[in-house]
């Protein structure tokens, strides 16, 4: 064997093992980035849990509360957090007067921080997402977002982390995440029929 023959197997050897080498710290560092990324969402998950566990208020009487000083349908409830405060943010659509509302609620009082209204008419056009107009008619043979919290059956030690009522390919459904013990966990519910719609993997 000539001498640049050997000079190539090693070189060709030593570049397959620099390459293993750099593929598997690269594959470490991705899986405790991950692991790391989960930790920390796990820990995010049990302070919510656990400040919806001391929370004076039900989501119940938020609800009440907003609707008597919004009359409207409520489209979309998603528990957030705005400058270290937790807060239930609220949205509702008043469909005959075309305005949509919004208002937050502090957790742990109940106390409203913020609340916001737009028109959703513009010289005479309106404004409203097709997607959630359809919504909004259906929905009024339907179940309503309060109906839709009760059937969701959350467990005991579990609470509702965000709800949405969507259209899409023509059935309308609430999104509803509920948190818990063991983390997030998410449904589809048929807004008409109040049914959870199985989740199918791909």
């Amino acid at each position: 064997m000539t001498l640049k023959a050997k000079l190539s197997i090693i070189f060709t050897t030593f570049f397959s093992i620099s390459t293993l080498v750099a593929l598997c710290s690269s594959a470490l560092l991705m899986s405790s980035t991950v692991h790391a990324k989960d930790s920390d969402d796990y820990q995010e998950d049990q302070l919510m849990l656990q400040a919806l566990k001391s929370s004076k208020v039900s989501l119940d009487s938020l609800l009440e509360k907003f609707q008597a000083d919004f009359p409207s349908t409520v489209m979309e409830i998603e528990l957030d957090d705005e400058d270290n405060i937790l807060v239930y943010e609220i949205k509702g659509i008043d469909l005959k007067e075309g305005v949509r509302y919004k208002a937050k609620y502090a957790l742990y009082s109940g106390e409203e921080i913020d609340r916001h209204s737009k028109s959703l008419r513009f010289m005479g056009f309106n404004k409203l997402d097709d997607n959630d107009q359809a919504a909004l008619e259906s929905l009024q043979q339907g179940v309503s977002i309060k109906n839709a919290i009760a059937l969701s059956n959350p467990q005991e030690g579990s609470y509702i982390e965000s709800i949405e009522l969507e259209h899409k390919r023509g059935l309308t459904f609430y999104e509803i995440e509920l948190l818990g013990p063991s983390g997030s966990t998410k449904i589809l519910m048929d807004a008409k029929s109040g049914e959870v719609i199985p989740s199918l993997r791909r």
